[in-house]
């Protein structure tokens, strides 16, 4: 394999996935978002993103299985509450739960 080959490859993915998206954007005016079909296919993508959270969390790979569960749980559970707790702030909950897991694993 060359390294003309490689460019050629990156440059093919590129328009491919560029195109894609453009024909989102195009289609996107067309699109009524309640829907039952765009409802159905919200569900399915929140149920296909927390089966794949949970896997992480309960089942890791890598250097994270590493880490004890019950920080990895502790540490969930400490990210859901921050962010409910104060009015669905994204980043304070991210920022409490990863303090946690840190605290958890280097200190405890």
């Amino acid at each position: 394999m060359t390294a003309n080959t490689i460019y050629i490859a990156i440059f093919l993915a590129t328009c491919a996935t560029y195109l894609c998206r453009a024909m989102g954007v195009f289609s996107a005016k067309n699109i009524n978002t309640n829907s039952p079909v765009f409802n159905w296919i919200k569900c399915v993508s929140i149920g296909i993103i927390s089966a794949v959270i949970s896997k992480i969390i309960l089942f890791p790979a890598g250097i994270l299985s590493e880490t004890e569960s019950e920080s990895r749980i502790v540490a969930t559970i400490v990210t859901l509450l921050a962010y409910f707790l104060f009015k669905k702030n994204v980043i304070f909950g991210i920022f409490a739960g990863v303090t946690t897991f840190l605290l958890m694993n280097f200190y405890f």
